[in-house]
């Protein structure tokens, strides 16, 4: 067995890169998570699933690091802040959290604890959302940004929150909310505290591009703008207007764009500021990236600059333009969800089984007995037997000429159900030989680079894809995935993993690998009843709210969890996973209605003497017990 270490396993799966030192590999080969980047405490994976497991919370678990959330909260403070000190910007800095990247409670009330010290505001996009803010501001010197589109009832009410004491600010999205807005505050007297956001120019890159430039869904264009300062202007209502703010889209790979963007919204700030509108902020929006993948490249699942890079180019640019343009130098405010969230929430779950060659019957006696081999079969028996690395080109073109051969033969009947088995055996053994030859060979020829690709086995694992991580099926997302444990050892199989749902589309099959984006991952050979656990990483933006009941797996048990310098870890929360009543109740189904009906049915049946009253009970019992049980499989 080739040696292997754990420094080739944080090679093979990209952890110090991704995990930005809040993960990273203990001396036991476990996964550990870190409160803080490179901090001397941390949590083993592993054996806190285990204990997790023997408290009854069963896998799948969705286990998030409150931790976590500060740590991310300081690093983007700490980098604005020294980026202020460094530039001697004149002003100041404030984290906005937008709750739509993940509005549970427990997260949007962790995110403004830790966040006190930096006066963290929040940002709302809807009604719903705005309610849930007033409860956590209640009380609090919580600022908030509402976004989006906006009826009377939602403009009515931040006026009236207003002035009982909250901080809300209303940004404008459209012309024709202005003129409601205008309307509304002074058919109740209660001037508004106005944000207007504009419509860029300049775009960001990948997935979220569109979010900018002037085909962008929100924000009033240059000529619309113009004309919001004009009816303000009659309004008397210039100072009334706070915040300027822009957005070009989510998880922006390029630094270049951000650049490009600080420029022409630095600008307009400016140009509005000499026209006597009163701002004091100028809110970048979000997109501030996430380095999914550890390529620290523009590939739309990384990003090509630091924390570090961002804040400086941020403060930089726009105090340039402002000093250049001779007026004061706005407060800037960011709305760095993704940046916030995404590291702190962690997917655990089991393989369930693999589809491995494991199964398969043993046919070396039937190749003893060469005679009786189909020519086809014999072939491959033949090329079994005398492969080398002076003939690996031709015996793996042969190879696959040869089962294709077989498919077609088997087709037109001249060969056996019993021969094409043993054709597809030998392909899987010839297979086996040629990686290992190839892995000793450099360079490694062409047609040969991704010939472990006809390796690649499917790992079933206890989850549902579009549940717990629906970005990876709906727009590619990549998410780091790896074991663990065992990663002193080499893993020996190359994996894709596919999840419990009927659907073919749940499976990953793109992977976080050693040079960025990889289309197997390097897994360890399950053996007997092993728990074999693996992880999927950086799933806290977005995923939680975006889950699919796709085949009706809801929500999965969550667990929050905090350090603890004593016992290593406290838990703070556990909330449990939907029951199949509880995903039937979703979609109008009711537990009750469902049993009542299949009861009256089977007594109709006990009459008629087609079923025993003990076989009848029986699986009502089972009904009744599955119904209270978790969606996801047990054991």
């Amino acid at each position: 067995m080739e040696r292997w270490s754990i420094k080739k396993s944080e090679k093979a799966y990209n952890i110090d890169n991704w995990g930005d030192g809040f993960f990273s590999i203990n001396r036991k080969g476990h996964v550990c998570v870190h409160p803080s980047p490179h901090s001397k405490y941390s949590i083993d994976l592993r054996a806190l699933v285990d204990d997790l497991i023997k408290r009854k919370i069963k896998p799948p678990i969705l286990i998030r690091f409150m931790n976590v959330l500060k740590g991310r909260i300081d690093a983007i403070n700490r980098a604005f802040s020294n980026a202020i000190e460094e530039n001697d910007y004149p002003a100041g800095y404030q984290t906005f959290y937008p709750i739509k990247v993940n509005q549970q409670r427990q997260v949007v009330e962790a995110i403004t604890e830790f966040g006190k010290k930096h006066h963290i505001g929040l940002e709302v996009g809807s009604k719903p959302e705005l309610v849930a803010a007033i409860s956590f501001a209640t009380g609090k010197d919580l600022p908030i940004i509402c976004n989006g589109y906006k009826d009377n009832d939602f403009i009515e009410t931040i006026l009236y929150a207003n002035k009982i004491g909250y901080d809300i600010t209303i940004v404008v999205e459209k012309l024709f909310e202005l003129d409601k807005i205008i309307a509304l505050s002074e058919k109740i007297g209660i001037k508004p505290k106005l944000g207007i956001r504009v419509k860029l120019s300049s775009k960001g890159t990948g997935k979220w591009a569109t979010s900018g430039g002037s085909d962008a869904k929100f924000g009033l264009k240059i000529s619309e703008l113009l004309a919001a300062i004009d009816l303000l202007k009659e309004h008397d209502l210039l100072d009334q207007v706070n915040l300027l703010h822009f957005h070009i889209g989510s998880q922006i790979t390029k630094i270049d764009k951000i650049k490009n963007a600080l420029v022409e919204g630095a600008r307009i700030y400016a140009e509005m500021k000499k026209m006597g509108v009163g701002l004091e902020y100028l809110d970048i929006g979000g997109g501030l990236g996430v380095d999914y993948d550890g390529s620290k490249s523009s590939y739309f699942s990384s990003v090509n600059y630091s924390v570090e890079e961002y804040a400086n180019d941020v403060i930089y640019q726009v105090k340039n333009i402002c000093v250049a343009a001779g007026v004061p130098c706005p407060n800037i405010i960011s709305e760095s969800g993704r940046a916030i969230v995404a590291h702190y929430s962690v997917l655990i779950t089991n393989i369930l089984n693999t589809n491995t060659q494991n199964a398969l019957p043993d046919y070396d006696d039937v190749l003893e007995e060469a005679e009786k081999l189909s020519p086809t079969v014999k072939k491959l028996n033949d090329i079994y037997q005398s492969i080398d690395r002076h003939s690996v080109r031709e015996d793996y073109h042969d190879t696959l000429q040869l089962v294709q051969e077989a498919a077609s033969l088997f087709s037109l009947g001249y060969l056996t159900l019993h021969d094409r088995a043993l054709a597809e055996w030998l392909c899987n053994k010839i297979f086996i030989k040629i990686n290992s030859i190839v892995e000793r060979m450099r360079p490694v020829p062409d047609e040969l680079q991704n010939f472990k690709l006809n390796l690649r086995e499917t790992y079933f694992a206890n989850f549902s894809l579009f549940q717990s991580v629906p970005d990876s099926w709906a727009i590619d997302q990549l998410f780091p995935i790896m074991p663990l444990q065992r990663l002193s050892q080499k893993p020996d199989v190359m994996a894709t993993i596919a999840d419990i749902t009927c659907d073919s589309d749940g499976e990953v099959s793109s992977f976080v690998g050693e040079n960025g984006k990889a289309k197997y991952l390097p897994l360890h050979k399950v053996t007997g009843d092993e728990d074999y656990f693996i992880g999927f990483f950086m799933i806290g933006a977005y995923q939680e709210i975006l889950g699919d009941m796709h085949n009706l797996f809801g929500d999965t048990n969550a667990v929050h969890i905090t350090f603890n310098k004593k016992t290593n870890y406290k838990i703070d929360t556990v909330i449990k996973g939907d029951a199949t009543w509880e995903s039937l109740k979703y979609v109008q189904y009711k537990g009750p209605e469902i049993l009542k009906h299949v009861r009256d049915n089977l007594e109709k049946n006990v009459a008629s003497r087609k079923v025993s009253f003990e076989e009848t009970s029986y699986f009502i019992e089972l009904l009744d017990k599955m119904l209270v049980s978790y969606t996801y499989l047990g054991e």
